[in-house]
């Protein structure tokens, strides 16, 4: 499910948005004023779509989960803007790794590897490529969003096996934005299960179905990143550097923003 760290859920005292992260992909400013203190937050705010995904796993699925996600993401989170933000290391990974594969499919991969001092990349496999930029993207850490960013990448590297034979340089544009749609929609749902509680889903004791629920949640999560990057027309080939941070925020929030609106 994105992590491996078992735990019951986030705290309802805890900040929407934790106060060292900002809109400067989690960089502090020294010249500028600190942030105000975080507003005081509902304490209950997990317990509605903790019960719903509860109903859910024990019914074995249904409208249950839309509503618990959609709950999620409006109460829970506070919407969309805030549950962007709120990814951390996770969303700064996703415009590295959307910096990259842009410039992977404007400029190739000989240019890509000489701007980004990756020269040993060229006529290597596309996992081996994926895998070696992984330090990059998604750089070993201790904090819990550090260690979704990572685990979601390297979920998404697991569900791509036909890339052990293919040339990097055989990747179309279409190719690199689906292994980012994928990287995205794990990094959402690594962070719903932390917020949420990984443990509901230890609740059944029937394998499959509990492998079956995961899967509902995961295509579900997935539908709604792959729907945001359709409504916004996204071309990998045509991203500017200087656009990628915008492009990644729009696409985040507007697969939050669809998830919210699902409730049934």
């Amino acid at each position: 499910m994105g992590t491996s760290t078992s735990n019951r859920g986030q705290n309802g005292n805890t900040p929407l948005v934790p106060s060292w992260l900002d809109d400067n992909d989690g960089e502090q400013q020294p010249e500028q004023p600190q942030p105000e203190q975080p507003q005081p937050v509902d304490p209950k705010r997990f317990s509605m779509p903790r019960s719903n995904f509860t109903r859910y796993v024990n019914r074995g699925g249904g409208g249950n989960l839309h509503r618990a996600v959609s709950n999620y993401v409006r109460h829970s989170l506070g919407g969309s803007k805030n549950a962007t933000t709120r990814l951390g290391s996770a969303r700064n990974g996703t415009i590295r790794l959307l910096s990259i594969f842009s410039s992977f499919a404007k400029s190739g991969v000989a240019e890509t590897s000489r701007v980004y001092k990756f020269e040993d990349i060229i006529g290597k496999s596309a996992s081996d490529v994926l895998l070696r930029i992984m330090d990059f993207v998604c750089p070993d850490g201790g904090s819990t969003d550090e260690g979704i960013a990572r685990n979601s990448y390297i979920e998404a590297l697991s569900t791509l096996p036909d890339w052990d034979n293919k040339p990097i340089e055989a990747l179309t544009a279409p190719e690199f934005l689906a292994f980012a749609e994928i990287y995205m929609a794990n990094v959402i749902e690594a962070r719903l299960v932390n917020d949420i509680g990984n443990k509901l889903f230890a609740l059944p004791k029937d394998v499959d179905r509990v492998e079956s629920l995961q899967g509902q949640l995961k295509e579900y999560i997935k539908g709604a990143v792959s729907d945001a990057v359709s409504k916004l027309q996204i071309d990998i080939r045509s991203i500017d550097a200087s656009q990628t941070k915008t492009i990644v925020d729009s696409i985040y929030r507007t697969a939050y923003d669809i998830l919210s609106e699902l409730e049934e």
